[in-house]
């Protein structure tokens, strides 16, 4: 996935020159070609990320195969589900990421988080996002079998993985105020959701490598 934050302008005049070549050996999938397109426009502003205070709700995020591939246990009303959200959406931010969920985070539990960019908002000169929070989320209809070059995941930095995923895909799952909703989800979205659901099941992207019949 395209990264969106940079430490300063040559950093990111470095990466958009590196995708742009990835981009015409045919590496990127539709949504990276879209969103690297806006990046070469001239009047695309880069985030820049600035230094912040400390957050003591960032946590690190688990890189041990063992404990990620342990299926997640179901959110119960025991469960503190606003403190779980809040560990994950700071964390994330931090990481820059799509998505995150509980078990990244040390957290055994079926809840995830997501922040894909939806447009960049010319007029305000910031990207504009949908958010979605997966509580004992599973999918129930997927469709379109694709394969995706070079997904990565935060638990495991540095590796990307070819991949065997659907372009679209139906998700029944309970919203942070644990109300059971059902959406269907398609391209980026629906490929980000499926990685992170494969996490509340303890499934890795290294399950998910395409192979060829």
């Amino acid at each position: 996935m395209l990264k969106q934050s940079f430490k300063n302008k040559l950093e990111f005049d470095i990466y958009v020159a590196e995708e742009k070549v990835r981009m015409e050996k045919g590496f990127l999938n539709k949504s990276e070609r879209d969103l690297l397109k806006t990046m070469l426009d001239k009047n695309y502003k880069p985030v820049f990320i600035l230094e912040e205070p400390i957050n003591p709700n960032i946590k690190s995020v688990v890189t041990n195969i063992k404990e990620l591939r342990r299926p997640c246990k179901y959110i119960t009303d025991k469960d503190n589900v606003k403190d779980i959200i809040e560990i994950l959406k700071v964390t994330l931010k931090s990481k820059q990421g799509l998505g995150l969920t509980a078990n990244q985070v040390g957290i055994n539990k079926r809840i995830s988080y997501l922040k894909i960019p939806k447009f960049f908002n010319q007029k305000t000169k910031e990207w504009e996002y949908n958010e979605y929070i997966l509580i004992n989320a599973k999918i129930i209809e997927k469709d379109n079998p694709i394969k995706v070059n070079n997904e990565e995941c935060l638990s495991f930095p540095g590796i990307s993985i070819i991949t065997k995923r659907y372009v679209y895909c139906t998700v029944e799952f309970y919203n942070e105020k644990m109300e059971l909703q059902t959406a269907m989800f398609q391209d980026l979205e629906s490929l980000a959701i499926q990685h992170e659901l494969d996490h509340q099941n303890g499934i890795t992207i290294f399950d998910r490598k395409w192979r060829a019949k």
